[in-house]
């Protein structure tokens, strides 16, 4: 049986580094599923033909723009001094510069990921 994406559900992430720290500890990032045309978009966007032919792949652009979609808030991120990171919503590129690019990196694919069921999803 097919089971729906919700688009319009998030789901709370840990970075895998942060998941042995105690969970008060524990910086979370709200996600969520980018819906067909979401995804269409950073798919057709990461492969770029220059004027001489050559392929491109811009990876790290469709990191940037999987984030600018999918990531949608985080709790208990901290400065170096102790201070919470405010997430802006309305200037969300702002909000990528404080995340280190291996973060961005993992960010990413748990918000592709979440197109795909879960183990609990695929017994039901």
């Amino acid at each position: 049986m097919a089971i729906a994406v919700d688009p319009h559900r998030s789901v709370r992430y840990v970075l895998k580094e942060d998941r042995e720290l105690p969970e008060d500890q524990q910086t979370v990032f709200l996600l969520r599923a980018l819906s067909a045309r979401e995804l269409a978009q950073v798919e057709d966007g990461m492969s770029v033909v220059t004027p001489g032919g050559d392929v491109r792949i811009a990876t790290g652009s469709q990191s940037l723009r999987t984030l600018d979609l999918g990531l949608t808030g985080w709790e208990n991120f901290l400065t170096p001094d102790g201070k919470l990171v405010p997430f802006d919503g309305n200037a969300k590129a702002s909000n990528w510069d404080y995340l280190r690019p291996s973060w961005r990196r993992e960010l990413s694919n748990a918000i592709l990921d979440q197109t795909r069921l879960t183990e609990a999803e695929r017994k039901n």
